[in-house]
């Protein structure tokens, strides 16, 4: 049953990508996104982290990353300014003009993304990588990658799965095939 969500922010220059299980291939879809297109336009990349209240246990298992402590207030939106190997920083390395690390409590995401879509010039494509984030926003286009390592879909996953554009498995030519040939048409149709 695909339920309506009403009341969504509208984001017509955001690419929104998904997954179903854990490192399933969001960066490495954006980056071929940021390839493709940022000749093109100016790219700004979201990495929107939904932080769950549960004092020093990781939501995502184990101990965790640390991700989730110290933050101060509802949401905060943090800018990439380093090089290595993180999401962020390989987003930025791309060529993604600006990356931001959004971090919110999960009833706090549609503000944190009111707040960080005014970072964002006219004219600007927006790649967001997140599940939840579908939630409370309206974007051109969401992908959601089918996990290729885990059999179980992620209970974010399983809340928005309904409402993606385009599910792609988690496999390079697959996502190959869609930037070059599908993406544009996602994106576009929409506007």
């Amino acid at each position: 049953m695909n339920t309506k969500i009403t009341n969504l922010l509208q984001a017509k220059q955001m690419i929104l990508i998904g997954a179903t299980g854990r490192n399933s291939g969001k960066t490495t879809l954006a980056l071929q996104i940021i390839e493709k297109y940022k000749g093109k336009m100016p790219i700004i990349a979201f990495k929107l982290i939904t932080v769950r209240n549960h004092g020093d246990i990781c939501p995502r298992g184990g101990q965790g990353c640390g991700i989730c402590k110290g933050l101060k207030g509802c949401f905060d939106i943090t800018e990439e300014i380093c090089d290595g190997t993180k999401d962020t920083m390989l987003l930025k390395k791309a060529g993604s003009k600006h990356v931001y690390l959004i971090r919110a409590f999960k009833e706090n995401v549609k503000e944190a993304l009111e707040e960080a879509l005014k970072l964002v010039p006219e004219g600007t494509l927006v790649l967001c990588e997140s599940n939840s984030a579908r939630l409370v926003v309206e974007p051109a286009c969401f992908i959601m990658i089918e996990s290729g390592t885990s059999s179980s879909v992620k209970p974010t996953a399983q809340a928005v799965l309904e409402y993606a554009d385009v599910v792609l498995k988690q496999d390079k030519e697959a996502f190959e095939d869609f930037v070059q040939n599908k993406l544009q048409k996602c994106i576009w149709s929409t506007n």
